[in-house]
């Protein structure tokens, strides 16, 4: 993973908005996560890409044992979890060790993906859920710079327009189309959540104030509708569960 000690820093217009939603995205993620486990306190959680841990926080009431990683430990961290600064691409950790894993708009950040979808794998007990939630490279408006086609272009095309638009040095993100997400989590049984999510949005965004009024239209629209869509939503939600005959075989590092 890529350093991001001044991750915040790079959206200064919008920062505010961002931490403000941290509750609600919380309660998205918790809600789709008992739409396909029971959570008890006697389940573990890692959450990669932690940064300050307004979601960790959150989700550390329902979960027994709580871990955030993040590549820097930022101002304002906030408390009720443990904490591990650590590369998610090389975690610290024993393998076959966490019942839920989060991957919360990280996987986008990272270079090398696959590497981080394998670490996912080795982490996760056999029949552990990974939550995966991360922006379309095919949506309209990309969703950390808000530039209209920013992830459409090549890299070097991409970097000028950031440049050009005053949103910063160069475009530092890689976000992935359907298509590539699938790829890289073969290993996984995979279940795509997002048509679900949209079809019942007064439920999964209910505690989002910005999404309200988008959730009273979209329960007009269909399930199908939001498949047929799938190429150029702007969002992707997937649960990603490891086969419950699976063994990693070895135990990693220890925390």
């Amino acid at each position: 993973m890529s350093p991001s000690p001044t991750f915040l820093g790079r959206f200064p217009p919008w920062v505010e908005d961002y931490l403000a939603a941290r509750e609600a995205k919380a309660q998205k993620i918790l809600r789709v996560l008992q739409s396909q486990i029971a959570l008890d306190r006697k389940l573990s959680l890692l959450d990669v890409g932690c940064s300050q841990g307004q979601i960790t926080q959150t989700l550390a009431r329902h979960f027994g044992l709580v871990v955030g990683v993040d590549y820097a430990d930022e101002e304002g961290r906030r408390e009720g979890f443990h904490f591990v600064r650590a590369d998610g691409c090389r975690l610290p950790l024993r393998s076959d060790t966490f019942d839920v894993l989060l991957l919360n708009h990280v996987v986008e950040h990272v270079r090398l993906p696959q590497i981080l979808l394998d670490e996912a794998w080795r982490v996760l007990r056999p029949g552990g859920l990974c939550y995966l939630a991360t922006p379309n490279r095919y949506g309209l408006m990309e969703q950390h710079y808000r530039l209209p086609l920013l992830s459409w272009l090549p890299r070097w095309l991409a970097n000028r327009y950031v440049r050009w638009t005053g949103r910063g040095r160069a475009y530092l993100d890689y976000p992935l189309s359907y298509r590539q997400l699938n790829r890289l989590a073969r290993r996984f049984q995979i279940r795509n959540q997002t048509a679900a999510v949209l079809a019942d949005a007064e439920f999964f965004f209910r505690d989002d104030p910005g999404l309200k009024g988008t959730a009273r239209w979209l329960r007009w629209f269909p399930r199908w509708s939001f498949v047929l869509l799938m190429p150029w939503l702007p969002v992707y939600i997937l649960t990603l569960r490891k086969d419950e005959n699976s063994l990693e075989g070895g135990t990693g590092d220890q925390s």
